[in-house]
């Protein structure tokens, strides 16, 4: 992946909107100066019009009626002008002026290039006023056409160098300015490198993070150091979580692997009778079952928070607990419990069937190991008002102590240690649900009161 700076390009679009203005600010300075010198030189061209008017005289030749005098001329060389009367006939012109420019077309202004040059005709329709003897000095009226062309290349000229000044201040200008960007942008993104400092100071294990004052005084970036801090403390604490659950299984692990061997050690401290032997190594094959299931469940654990729970498919919440109640009937039976579901049809979420099956049968195992001969266990399965899909297991057991529940759902938790060996519970099934309950985006909390039973509630969004 291509690595770029984000200096390099802020003064990179700095410097293109530099240019881009003085290109912007050049072109209507040279549009102004443009428009003044050609209004300007329009003027003038009308000026020697009117010159070449004034040396318009009366012809000597009687068949003529007037003629270009061209003592009477005071024109710059390299400009042309030809004189017509009114029946179209030459009646005087610049020597050598070229046919394009002194062609007669409509009156006023018009611009004719001519061998690369550009130049500005004037096409005028006047009147000469002459006296003669022979009409008893009366004044005539002579119609004439006057065409003065003069090039523009001296105008062109005279405005760049009008606005050369103007062009020297604008990239002066623009120069300075691009420095300056440059300078202040460097010290305005020097937090930037600060908080890549700080960040890239966090490693374990204690992983801590103090964002810079440069970064806290900057407006703009303190949202990302407080999004970096939280990310940091929430990061934090998941790997002292992941700390304790690694110090939680192995003292548990180291714990019935020390049971295992007592018993073997226990066996060994004598020669036993053959059904003492069978009895004892009854005793380590539990305690064998026991570690194996303590590990399935570890293994389980890791599995669910790993997985990816994308793009599951809907599930029928009720039926898939009327099945899993069917699968633990017969545990029930033998410990004389009654399993009663109550479960509305069609209430579907989005949890795979592994995840359901999990979830129901931890809460209802648990349901079960702490309810009396005789005593029931009720699974419900409904819509709540607003649409959302509530799983209830609801035993009338022992209960839960109020100062136990908050942690109920922390791993290895259990509020009677000495019970673990009976019940055969690892600590980890009520982890394990809140694994799935989070995974899904539900909710799962207990309620319960001691000799009165436990509530566990889980609620899904509808699928």
């Amino acid at each position: 992946m291509k690595v770029r700076s984000l200096t390099r390009q802020t003064i990179t679009i700095v410097l293109v909107a530099q240019v881009l203005f003085a290109v912007i600010l050049s072109g209507a300075a040279i549009l102004r100066e443009a428009r003044t010198h050609l209004r300007t030189f329009d003027v003038r061209l009308m000026g020697h019009s009117d010159s070449l008017f004034g040396a318009i005289q009366d012809a000597e030749d009687a068949d003529s009626n007037v003629q270009v005098d061209p003592a009477e001329l005071r024109l710059p060389p390299e400009d042309v002008f030809a004189v017509y009367n009114q029946g179209g006939q030459m009646l005087g012109s610049s020597a050598n002026a070229p046919e394009s420019l002194i062609a007669r077309g409509g009156d006023g202004f018009r611009t004719v290039r001519y061998h690369g040059e550009r130049y500005r005709v004037l096409q005028r329709e006047a009147l000469r006023i002459i006296d003669r003897a022979e009409f008893g000095r009366v004044g005539l009226q002579r119609p004439i056409t006057i065409l003065y062309a003069s090039p523009q290349n001296r105008v062109w000229h005279e405005i760049f160098e009008a606005v050369r000044s103007s062009l020297f201040d604008i990239f002066f200008a623009g120069a300075a300015t691009f420095f300056c960007v440059s300078f202040f942008l460097r010290r305005a993104l020097r937090p930037l490198s600060d908080l890549a400092a700080a960040a890239g100071n966090i490693s374990p294990p204690t992983l801590e993070f103090e964002p810079p004052a440069s970064v806290l005084e900057m407006r703009e970036l303190r949202p990302l150091a407080d999004v970096l801090s939280e990310a940091v403390m929430r990061l934090r604490e998941a790997f002292e979580k992941e700390q304790r659950f690694v110090g939680d299984a192995a003292h548990e692990l180291k714990t019935a692997i020390a049971v295992v061997r007592s018993s073997i050690q226990v066996l060994m401290l004598k020669r036993r009778l053959p059904e003492e032997y069978a009895v004892g190594l009854e005793r380590v094959l539990e305690d064998n079952v026991r570690v194996e299931a303590l590990v399935a469940q570890m293994l389980l654990l890791a599995r669910l928070e790993e997985a990816s729970t994308a793009d599951v498919a809907p599930l029928d919440l009720g039926a898939a607990a009327e099945a899993v109640l069917l699968q633990l009937q017969p545990i029930a039976e033998e410990q004389s419990l009654a399993l009663r579901a109550h479960c509305v049809p069609g209430m579907m979420v989005r949890l795979s069937v592994e995840r359901a099956q999990v979830l129901i049968s931890n809460v209802v195992m648990n349901a079960m190991q702490h309810s009396q001969p005789g005593m029931a266990v009720d699974v419900s399965v409904r819509s709540q008002a607003n649409g959302a899909i509530e799983l209830e297991i609801r035993d009338a057991g022992s209960g839960i102590g109020e100062d136990a529940l908050p942690y109920i759902f922390e791993r290895f938790y259990r509020e009677d240690r000495s019970r673990s060996r009976n019940t055969g519970g690892t600590g980890l099934g009520l982890a394990i649900c809140k694994s799935i309950a989070d995974a899904a985006n539900a909710t799962i909390c207990v309620t319960s009161k001691p000799g009165e039973g436990t509530a566990v509630t889980t609620v899904f969004s509808a699928a």
